[in-house]
């Protein structure tokens, strides 16, 4: 019963019941329901269906290992500006370490064979990350128009542009309100269908902004390699591996609201059936390898750590509110507590290794095709 969370108080509160009132229904003390509700004591076994038939429930929605009727599922917000708003440090403390500049220069001279100036527009562009990557190494004369809905990202992006002293357009507004059909010469998007709840009608807006023969760009992870490309010095590997469940969760956000965790393995055939031509795939080769022999290590390791948030445990309010939101996407009850668990273990193990090194590989793939 350890992995268990009655839900007697939130029946309990649902039929607007006091403690009193309940003990009295069912015949015990109102002492007795408060230390069930407080999980001092537990149930007599022979108390669960009488419990169960009183508030109408299933004894698994009782014990808290199904949800209550009425708690369904909560879509993921990652598709709407207000979410990303809150996310810039966040993303200022994490693209750092998405790419290796020696791959950007060999994609673009020798993959897409730019050798002359273009326009480009990034699709998403947060705070232009894109941008400040790519224009080094363009052809000089190239320039650069990012474009997002995300207010706060938009003006951060004009601040780094001008701190750089580089040119570039800024657009805040939802690119499916944008009209410059057939404008740019390169349209690309970064860490951006795997957040949309539909990720096609999105690509298919990107490839009406390209001219024709021009590359059209989708660079994402593909969730199951990312959940494999953790190593952490000292823990075990394959516990670090383990995601049970969580491909439920994907499944059910699939279905439930369109919002494709695979998207990244999908697009290249995406890309097809949307009329793109000579389309291909390439993985980013940017693997971190992080131990206490960088220079900066004690920074980076914190950012990976703080965005992970795995910078303290979790209270048993904060766990169980997550396993009940888990549940609502599709988990079993003990494959939300492993999940509480792991991230619980992995945030002890690096506040007790202050040195310890990890190596994560996001396996970034990069499909991109040309606008016929």
């Amino acid at each position: 019963m350890n992995n268990v969370s009655l839900r007697i108080a939130d029946l309990r509160k649902k039929n607007r019941l006091t403690q009193q009132e309940l003990a009295d229904s069912i015949g015990v003390s109102f002492q007795t329901i408060s230390k069930w509700e407080t999980g001092i004591s537990m149930p007599d076994i022979v108390m669960l269906p009488v419990l169960s038939e009183y508030f109408q429930v299933s004894t698994d929605q009782l014990l808290g290992l199904k949800p209550l009727d009425g708690e369904t599922y909560n879509p993921e917000k990652t598709a709407t500006k207000d979410f990303w708003n809150n996310k810039l440090d966040y993303l200022l403390k994490t693209r750092r370490g998405y790419w290796n500049d020696d791959y950007i220069a060999f994609l673009i001279s020798h993959v897409w064979k730019i050798d002359k100036p273009i326009h480009v527009l990034d699709c998403g562009c947060g705070y232009g990350f894109l941008g400040l990557l790519l224009l080094p190494y363009l052809p000089e004369g190239s320039t650069y128009t990012g474009i997002d809905f995300a207010e706060d990202l938009i003006k951060k992006g004009k601040c780094l542009f001008a701190e750089q002293g580089l040119d570039a357009t800024f657009l805040c507004k939802d690119i499916f309100a944008h009209s410059a059909e057939n404008q740019y010469d390169l349209v690309i998007c970064q860490a951006v269908l795997r957040h949309l709840d539909n990720p096609t009608a999105f690509l298919q807006k990107m490839i009406t902004f390209a001219k024709p023969d021009a590359y059209v760009v989708s660079i994402d992870a593909n969730r199951e390699f990312e959940c494999c490309g953790l190593y952490i010095d000292g823990m075990d590997y394959q516990e670090l591996c383990r995601h049970e469940g969580l491909e439920k969760k994907w499944q059910t956000e699939l279905t439930r609201q369109g919002r494709d965790y695979a998207v990244a393995i999908r697009t290249a055939h995406m890309m097809q059936k949307l009329g793109l031509t000579d389309v291909d795939v390439r993985m980013n080769d940017k693997v971190e390898f992080i131990t206490p022999q960088l220079p900066d290590y004690a920074e980076i390791r914190n950012d990976f750590i703080a965005y992970n948030d795995w910078t303290s445990g979790i209270s048993a309010e904060e766990k169980e509110k997550l396993i009940r939101y888990l549940l609502t996407h599709g988990l079993s009850h003990k494959e939300a507590e492993d999940y509480c668990n792991r991230n619980v273990a992995i945030a002890a193990f690096f506040s007790a290794n202050p040195t310890a090194g990890y190596t994560f590989m996001k396996g970034q793939m990069i499909s991109y095709g040309k606008k016929a």
